[in-house]
């Protein structure tokens, strides 16, 4: 009988031990759920990015190949930058559309503003450059940072912390190029993340669209007819 009851006793988990198991799995479930839960977000989040998000992404990666393609993609993603209308205005030979996002658009670790399209007048002449491309937040160098996988390479870009221009070009058009710039204009932050290119080497870009067909905005009228008026006195 003694026997008995001591083999009872040593075979018998004790209340301390079952608790001592108890915690170490609790504290297993807990790392799981915190280690596994935010990587199953993470995956979700990526493979379901928003179609806004995704659009704004393709029209991006577009603008850094500085042709057509560009434009018919900005196009067709319209919808993920939000605008209310197309600011025209004349600044040192140049007639400069903008469109301002409301709100601002962050994609690819850059926060879009807005776009720019610019020409460099001539006196009455065919213009004789241009640029476009999209405003962004960050200092020249900060953007040519967060792009750093679109332009591989030890030395993607040159230049100063002004001006930021890519290093690979365009074969047979010299006189284009895809590049950061620090705005010169008062009360203006952050870079233009833009092509710029003269009249020989616009390539299939000429000519360039009308800012509003693009967003299918409506210009305001004072600034319509400033443009109309300054075209015709340039």
């Amino acid at each position: 009988m003694a026997g008995k009851s001591a083999g009872s006793i040593v075979g018998a988990p004790c209340k301390s031990t079952l608790d001592l198991a108890k915690g170490v799995r609790s504290r297993r479930e807990g790392i799981l759920f915190r280690v596994v839960v935010p990587i199953l977000i993470a995956l979700w989040s990526a493979g379901f990015a928003s179609p806004a998000v995704a659009g704004a992404e393709r029209a991006v990666e577009a603008l850094f190949a500085c042709d057509r393609t560009f434009f018919e993609v900005l196009s067709r993603e319209r919808a993920a930058f939000r605008s209310q209308e197309v600011r025209t205005f004349f600044y040192e030979h140049q007639r400069i559309d903008i469109v301002k996002f409301d709100p601002p658009v962050e994609v690819l670790g850059l926060r879009l503003t807005g776009y720019r399209q610019a020409l460099g007048l001539n006196y009455g002449l065919q213009p004789s450059s241009f640029s476009w491309g999209f405003q962004v937040d960050e200092t020249p160098a900060g953007a040519a940072l967060a792009l750093s996988k679109y332009f591989p390479g030890e030395t993607p870009f040159r230049g100063t912390m002004n001006m930021l221009e890519a290093t690979r070009g365009f074969p047979g058009q010299p006189g284009k190029l895809f590049a950061f710039v620090k705005p010169t204009q008062a009360g203006e932050t952050g870079a233009y993340m833009e092509c710029h290119t003269g009249r020989n080497d616009l390539g299939d870009v000429e000519p360039l669209p009308e800012v509003e067909d693009l967003f299918f905005e409506t210009w305001d009228s004072q600034s319509r007819w400033l443009a109309w008026i300054g075209g015709w006195l340039n």
